[in-house]
């Protein structure tokens, strides 16, 4: 069993919960837990509204995102995002990269599809959705409207319209 090296002087509580941390080599999996526990604080509240933070593997923080608009901005943030976590988690870095995909996908990075989903017969053509119109059309507008998010009701509100649901 690891044994602390032992002191002569007073410690503060955080350099001994680091030392702990240290001997039993999780300060890294502590550290890459701030992401999780701090995100909003790490980004900013309008990131942290519209993203999370997935998984550290091999050295990449992967990122889930809200939307394709999203994905696209924050591809082009990316240089001064990484360097703002980065500086704010402390050294050494957690991560070294940071990617971003859309939430909802969740296959695991660098993994193949399935050969066998080639080989699937393609799905039955389906109708074209049918529109709302008039009084249908209102009620999707007066439901959406509890939606606080404007982007997000936005959203609801179009698809819920052109699918008549």
């Amino acid at each position: 069993m690891k044994r602390p090296p032992r002191t002569l002087g007073a410690r503060t509580a955080s350099d001994a919960v680091a030392a702990a941390l240290a001997l039993h080599g999780i300060s890294e999996q502590v550290r890459a837990g701030r992401l999780l526990t701090e995100w909003s604080e790490l980004v900013g509240s309008k990131i942290a509204q519209r993203t999370r933070p997935d998984a550290v593997i091999d050295r990449i923080l992967w990122i889930e995102v809200a939307s394709s608009a999203w994905l696209h901005e924050l591809n082009l943030l990316r240089p001064q995002l990484l360097a703002s976590l980065q500086g704010r988690l402390g050294m050494p870095p957690v991560f070294d990269e940071l990617r971003f995909r859309l939430a909802g996908r969740r296959r695991a990075p660098g993994s193949e599809p399935d050969p066998r989903a080639a080989r699937k017969p393609p799905p039955p053509p389906r109708s074209s959705p049918v529109a709302a119109t008039g009084v249908a059309r209102e009620r999707i507008v007066r439901e959406v409207g509890a939606v606080d998010d404007q982007e997000l009701r936005e959203l609801i509100a179009r698809i819920r319209i052109a699918h008549d649901r």
